[in-house]
């Protein structure tokens, strides 16, 4: 790939087809209405506002010559973060109200937490490096430094924090991070190596989880230091310029530093416009990125309509109407809404794949990885595609790719609502894995339609295929053949298999699920009860298990073990004999 064209579609997707509209926020610009109003004499007009409003006024120019709208606001009016949030490119001061940056520190952390990707331009005189850490600060979030020393309940910890660490630190003494290492701790967190070594040096603390936690609250004591104004969170994902002093790419918002000149504001415009630019292209942001931002570009652009055979069929809306609203069952109503749902984002995602506009700018994207890696002298492509993405070059990195990859492909989070076909679940008791082969059919909460189920509803008897740890060694070169599954359990990840061992045969079990449909009340999300049935003493007993239901596969997949659980389920067995050969 060419610099240049990488560097042209990141500017494309985040800038020229992403910027529709603009919001210049700075309490010294005068907004329209205060401009009528002191023409009309109804307000003395703010002669100290006048040059910032020329700057103002220059700005909305540039802006408009670009097709964008444009708005301006002083920052005490019609303050309010969703209002502001919908504008595409966000303009502000960082010193609102009484040159203090509270103001905006707020904004941003409330932009940093919205489903919508906000361009923020931090417009300032203040020293950048000051701004920099002050922002990064505050969006990292700072750790309650006292609490979490007292929590820890060591004597020794907290005499040593007291007595040694914080004078040093009070005194910007040795054990205080520099700039450089304040930056790498609030983009990597992880506590400087020096600061470790001095710990050691000390010859106070003996365990080396007492150092590593004294490290990282010198850490924190740094960002602490910095942050402006507290946070609801901490240990918030800071991405941002090496040096400290361009951009900051925290949750859903990428701001980028301007330092305002006093008396020159004629090519503000197109000096924020190339420093935005620039700042983006810097970050570097992955295929995958470049891809999500121009999906929503061609949302937002409002180029796709909906015609699809419902929109159309009026006597089909009214119907779907009418089944909506007779049903007294929650879960049946939401079933039926959810078809009409499905129906819409099915005919949207076929809008968007028959976009050429998009479908030329996705190949585009990959074109450009193609070139690059072929200009790149890396001999092995793995190596390139993990560099990409800042991953390791290494045999682990590349097992860790290929189980995400089959992961993905086959199977999804857990988000449907109750267990049904492919639903993959533990118990979290004996941490046995279950995979539910019943067909979908039999598993909607509202519907029984055989004699079993009307007799044990609400609860619901279920078919699975028990599922067994497999190795890495076989899971991946044999991935084809179907018979592994793939799952992320407490960040570790799990190979599992529908046959135990060398076997061919699965393990088909039953098991009762109780209060089918619903949830356990008081107890984290998708966790249901269930029973096995078991002999004891001659009659028939529950052995309760608590179930964690934590993927699902997708269709096809699915289907495929519900086939070879089936096929078992329907083996006939027939005898023959030997027969004994003579010599």
């Amino acid at each position: 790939m060419t610099v240049a064209n990488y560097n042209s579609l990141v500017q494309k997707t985040f800038c020229e087809n992403a910027i529709r509209s603009v919001v210049m926020i700075d309490d010294d610009f005068l907004t329209y209405s205060e401009s009528i109003r002191a023409l009309n004499n109804e307000v003395d007009l703010d002669y100290n506002k006048i040059d910032s409003s020329k700057r103002a006024a220059t700005l909305e120019s540039f802006f408009q010559s670009k097709n964008m709208i444009c708005d301006v606001d002083n920052g005490s009016v019609n303050f309010d973060v969703d209002r502001i949030r919908k504008s595409d490119l966000i303009i502000v001061d960082y010193h609102l109200d009484n040159n203090a940056p509270d103001k905006t520190l707020k904004l941003l952390q409330d932009l940093k937490d919205s489903d919508h990707l906000n361009m923020i331009v931090i417009y300032t005189r203040e020293n950048l490096e000051t701004v920099w850490m002050q922002i990064s600060s505050t969006l990292k979030g700072a750790l309650d430094i006292n609490s979490l020393i007292i929590d820890y309940d060591n004597e020794d910890v907290q005499s040593y924090w007291e007595d040694v660490v914080l004078p040093n630190l009070n005194d910007n003494g040795n054990k205080a991070l520099t700039r450089d290492e304040t930056i790498a701790y609030i983009k990597d967190s992880k506590p400087c190596r020096r600061i470790k070594r001095l710990i050691h040096d000390d010859a106070v603390l003996e365990d080396q989880k007492d150092k590593n936690f004294i490290a990282k609250m010198i850490a924190e004591y740094a960002v602490s230091r910095n942050a402006i104004i507290s946070s609801n969170t901490s240990g918030n994902v800071i991405r941002g310029d090496e040096s400290g002093v361009k951009w900051i790419q925290c949750g859903n918002i990428f701001v980028s530093l301007f330092h305002k000149v006093q008396d020159d504001h004629e090519n503000d415009g197109d000096r924020i416009w190339q420093t935005l630019n620039d700042s983006l292209i810097e970050w570097k942001p992955s295929y995958y990125q470049l891809i999500k931002s121009e999906i929503q570009n061609a949302i937002e652009a409002e180029a796709l309509s909906f015609v699809n055979h419902l929109a159309n069929d009026h006597y089909g809306q009214a119907a779907w109407l009418n089944e909506i609203l007779k049903s007294d069952s929650p879960d049946i109503r939401c079933r039926n809404i959810d078809f009409v749902f499905g129906n819409l984002s099915e005919e949207l995602y076929q809008r968007l794949k028959n976009n050429n506009t998009l479908d030329e700018f996705i190949k585009s994207v990959f074109d450009s990885y193609s070139n690059e890696y072929a200009n790149s002298g890396v001999a092995a492509l793995l190596q390139y595609c993990s560099s990409k993405m800042d991953l390791p070059s290494n045999n682990d990195t590349y097992h860790e790719m290929y189980h995400a990859l089959n992961m993905n492909l086959s199977s999804k989070n857990f988000e449907d609502g109750h267990i049904s076909t492919g639903t993959i679940f533990f118990d979290t008791e004996s941490n046995k894995w279950y995979l539910c082969v019943s067909a979908a059919c039999d598993l909607v909460p509202t519907q029984c339609n055989d004699p079993h189920h009307v007799r044990l509803s609400p609860h619901r008897l279920i078919k699975v295929l028990e599922l067994f740890n497999a190795s890495q060694s076989k899971a991946l070169p044999f991935a084809e053949h179907s018979k592994y599954i793939y799952v992320m359990h407490k960040n570790q990840r799990k190979y599992l298999s529908i046959f135990e061992g060398d076997k061919t045969l699965p393990v088909v079990d039953y098991m009762v699920v109780l209060n089918h449909g619903t949830t356990v009340d008081g107890e984290e999300k998708n966790i249901i009860s269930a029973v096995f049935l078991s002999n004891m003493d001659g009659n028939v007993q529950n052995v309760p298990v608590r179930l964690k239901l934590k993927s699902q596969l997708r269709t096809g997949y699915a289907e495929r073990y519900q086939a070879i659980a089936s096929q078992y389920s329907s083996r006939i067995g027939v005898d023959y004999y030997v027969s004994m050969m003579l010599p």
